[in-house]
């Protein structure tokens, strides 16, 4: 059993915290910027965005994906095996396709054709100033991938006050983070910043040990009214242990530490791990041509790397792949009062490689096929992606606002096979021939009309077309049940209608969507058990997304995110119309914010989290109940120098699964951390 702080112990912690503490008072800010890449309120934008900003952030101090991003509205994140891997659920269910766009300062940290689900780990998430998600199929701005939502991580303001912050924060399971932030004026129109950290963790779960860091610098340059120069460069490191999954609800239960079904391949020395390597350096350049057009253009080049062995194989093959990228957006904004127009054109090349290698001779117990030792599949791919788009946005009187937007995507691939053709040994996998090369177009229409009720209200209802591109390892990376069969992509249709208020005391929004999506990949076993991958047919998903965040008193502050939704397949082959597997209809956040007059510099915040059941598996033979857990989140600014910050997750300490799942003939869950304590502090130097 691994040491933990005790209940007691915690809550001393939090008490002494608590009784000299204090933290800004949490304040509603509505601009964002991920829409159109340029700020603008929130309540004046036709489509459903959530964010956090750095109040709230602050008093987070998140560690993991989902401590970021699992308070707003219709969000949930889910943490894997690894810690820092993670599942993305919004207006779809929990999956690792490629239908989320995620970007680091309004970039995508990853290219459509080789889309990670566990992508916000190419982010510097622990150390975001904000976070906005705008969720349902993009803007024009966006192509593949931006089917149900868009997440921007982004930096702490290039500057916001001179003087660097050093950080340290300590807690359960080994948990140590160091950090500094800060940046300097150079002269009247530039300056620098940067951001370090390093975290660790010897994982509560045996076999969960990770190490990650963060760096990011800033360089901006105004070097007139008319031109202003930014450089950046991002880099992140991860080292994960991987755990894997508890088989059974007696195991998930009462094993819960346990590293599950690894355990025998962890005891024979093979290295289970999970590595990502991110680096990105980006130059921008904004142009004011004239009081009506304003030019903006971002060149970037990027580096991603992920290897890990595939645990949820019963081979146990180990990936390394790798892609570099060179990209370029340029876009102009053009304001001529009652018509303003966005255009703009996106290019990207991608140079790939993927090595999956069967590291040991496997032999089934039950379901899957036998896999000899060896090279499974080694191949690189180049990518070219190049979409030009516009938006034209018309003021048909003082209340109605008319915007349309097209968008046309060109994505192709140019494969080179390394090894011999066709199957590997007498295994399920199969390697692609040389000669497949396909090309992805397509034409995205947005609709969208807006009625602005008063200063404080809008109205809107929003249609918008998208798609996604087959990923290079469904492509490639065939099984025998496959080989012949070229994947097509996925095309959705998204409307929605939406109401947004916004005052001095409250902010509200709402959403109700309909997504249907048509020749959804979908996953299919064949009769050893072995995946593949096929078009299916549409599947729908619908629901209602509400956030509410009210200055209740000048102490205290309450935000409140629910979201109802349901997934279902339509007329499939196997799964007829049932309901999709790990997908809660009921999803809720609710947080109490308190910050006493009496006790200047506290904040102190209780949270509850709520998660419905959902069945396991895509036949619908049996739910997960969900869960419900409670948190909370202390900070207080001892001086103007000096500010402590503590918090207690999962406080009950319930029992509770990330993901429960039927799979390979057997129920598999991955467990929830339970009660953990983190204190920590930030110093001004």
């Amino acid at each position: 059993m691994k040491s933990r702080f005790s209940p007691a112990c915690s809550g001393v912690v939090l008490l002494a915290v608590a009784g000299s503490a204090f933290a800004e008072h949490t304040t509603l800010d509505g601009m964002t910027v991920t829409a159109t890449r340029s700020s603008q309120s929130a309540l004046e934008q036709p489509v459903s965005i959530g964010y956090k900003k750095s109040d709230e952030i602050k008093l987070d101090n998140a560690a993991t994906q989902k401590e970021l991003l699992n308070s707003i509205s219709g969000v949930r994140i889910t943490q894997t095996g690894s810690s820092i891997g993670h599942m993305t659920s919004i207006r779809l269910p929990s999956n690792t396709g490629p239908y989320y766009l995620f970007l680091q300062d309004s970039i995508p940290v990853q290219s459509s054709g080789f889309f990670n689900h566990n992508g916000l780990a190419y982010t510097n998430f622990s150390s975001a100033g904000s976070v906005e998600v705008m969720k349902g199929a993009g803007t024009a701005l966006y192509g593949s991938d931006a089917v149900a939502a868009t997440i921007n991580v982004l930096s702490v303001p290039a500057f916001e006050d001179e003087g660097f912050k050093a950080s340290a924060e300590t807690g359960s399971d080994g948990f140590r983070r160091y950090g500094v932030t800060g940046g300097v004026e150079i002269n009247d129109h530039s300056n620098v910043s940067t951001t370090i950290s390093h975290a660790e963790s010897d994982g509560w779960r045996d076999h969960t040990e990770y190490d990650r860091q963060e760096f990011a610098v800033k360089y901006v340059n105004d070097i007139n009214d008319d031109n202003t120069i930014k450089l950046g460069l991002t880099v992140n490191k991860t080292v994960a242990e991987m755990a894997g999954s508890l088989i059974g609800e007696d195991a998930f239960k009462h094993d819960t530490e346990s590293v599950g079904n690894v355990e025998d391949a962890i005891a024979s020395g093979i290295d289970i791990e999970r590595k990502f390597d991110f680096a990105r350096f980006n130059m921008e350049w904004n142009h004011v041509l004239t009081d009506n057009i304003e030019l903006n253009s971002i060149a970037y080049i990027r580096s991603n790397r992920n290897r890990y062995i595939a645990t949820w194989e019963n081979n146990l093959p180990q990936n390394d792949s790798e892609e570099n990228t060179v990209g370029l957006l340029l876009k102009a904004n053009m304001d001529f009062g009652r018509v303003r127009n966005i255009s703009g054109v996106d290019f990207e090349f991608t140079r790939s490689s993927r090595e999956y290698t069967q590291l040991f001779d496997f032999v089934p117990s039950g379901f899957g096929s036998a896999v000899a030792a060896g090279t499974i599949y080694d191949y690189d791919v180049n990518y070219r992606a190049f979409a030009p788009y516009s938006r034209v946005e018309i003021q048909l009187s003082d209340k109605f606002k008319l915007g349309a937007g097209l968008r046309y995507d060109i994505n192709s691939f140019e494969y080179t096979n390394n090894l011999a053709d066709g199957q590997y040994a007498a295994s399920s996998y199969s390697r692609a021939s040389s000669d497949n090369d396909p090309t992805f177009n397509h034409l995205s229409p947005k609709l969208d009309l807006a009625y602005q009720m008063s200063a404080t209200q809008t109205m809107y209802a929003r249609y918008a077309n998208g798609f996604r591109i087959p990923q290079a390892s469904r492509l490639y990376s065939l099984r025998t049940n496959n080989i012949d069969f070229s994947l097509d992509e996925e095309i959705t249709d998204t409307f929605e209608i939406g109401y947004k208020w916004q005052s001095d005391r409250h902010e509200f929004s709402g959403a109700i969507y309909y997504l249907v999506i048509d020749d959804t990949i979908v996953r299919r076993e064949n009769g050893a058990g072995d995946r593949y991958y096929v078009n299916g047919n549409e599947t729908t998903h619908k629901g209602i997304e509400l956030s509410l965040a009210s200055k209740l008193t000048d102490e205290l502050t309450s935000k409140v995110a629910f979201s109802y939704s349901k997934h279902e397949f339509k007329d499939d082959d196997d799964f007829g119309d049932n309901e999709q597997s790990q997908a809660p209809n009921d999803v809720a956040n609710v947080r109490l914010i308190y910050s006493p007059k009496a006790v200047m510099g506290l904040t102190a915040m209780v949270e509850w989290e709520h998660v419905g059941s959902s069945w396991m598996d895509d036949d619908n033979t049996k739910k997960y109940d969900g869960y419900d857990v409670g948190n909370i989140k202390v900070r207080y600014d001892v001086t103007k120098q000096l500010s402590l910050h503590a918090r207690i997750n999962n406080i009950t300490d319930e029992l509770y699964a990330e993901s429960a799942t039927i799979s390979y003939g057997s129920e598999r869950y991955t467990p929830g951390a339970p009660r953990q304590a983190f204190v920590g502090f930030d110093y001004k130097l």
